[in-house]
């Protein structure tokens, strides 16, 4: 096999190249760089890589990996119980976890299909509105033309409504305008 670039480890492994990065660099000891900063790994050295790979793969993290040099993989600690146990209360709560992930999933879905159907919602009225500012508009634009002669004229009206201060209502005619 000869040695092996990050990108051609990652392939082999099915892992990203920042995961191989990242394993290479927890064990600095184990993976040395070349005069670029550039890792290659030996057949020794992948081998190492897929030992990570396994022990990560059966649940441990990876500050609890232990490396050795030689060709024998390190066995687990005795302090360290196994994943997969026949204990029926290990079994229950594994599938207890099992059962809130997939509700937690189902629920997430829930979410992002409320909030999608609520902006689609919001979006149909946006669309309304727009259909009925520019049906208003039109008409405008149609009395308006009536109306006016020029464009010009158009505009020095519409300036001229701009720039004319608002109607004051006194605050108890427009109270009482609802009795």
């Amino acid at each position: 096999m000869g040695t092996l670039k990050t990108k051609d480890a990652a392939d082999l492994l099915s892992v990203s190249q920042t995961t191989i990065k990242r394993w290479a660099s927890t064990f600095p000891n184990f993976f040395q760089k070349d005069r670029f900063g550039h890792y290659i790994f030996s057949e020794q050295e992948i081998d190492l890589l897929i030992h990570i790979k396994d022990r990560i793969d059966h649940g441990e993290t990876l500050d609890r990996i232990a490396l050795t040099t030689n060709e024998q993989q390190p066995e687990p600690k005795q302090d360290e119980t196994p994943l997969h146990t026949h204990d029926p209360s290990v079994e229950d709560m594994l599938t207890r976890i099992e059962h809130v992930e997939r509700s937690v999933e189902q629920k997430a879905d829930e979410v992002v299909s409320i909030q999608l159907l609520q902006q689609r919602k919001e979006l149909e009225e946006l669309r309304q509105m727009i259909e009925q500012l520019a049906a208003s508009v039109e008409t405008i634009q149609t009395s308006s033309s009536k109306t006016y002669s020029s464009h010009d004229e158009i505009h020095q009206a519409a300036v001229a409504k701009l720039q004319a201060p608002p109607r004051k209502r006194g605050l108890l005619r427009s109270f009482f305008s609802f009795l």
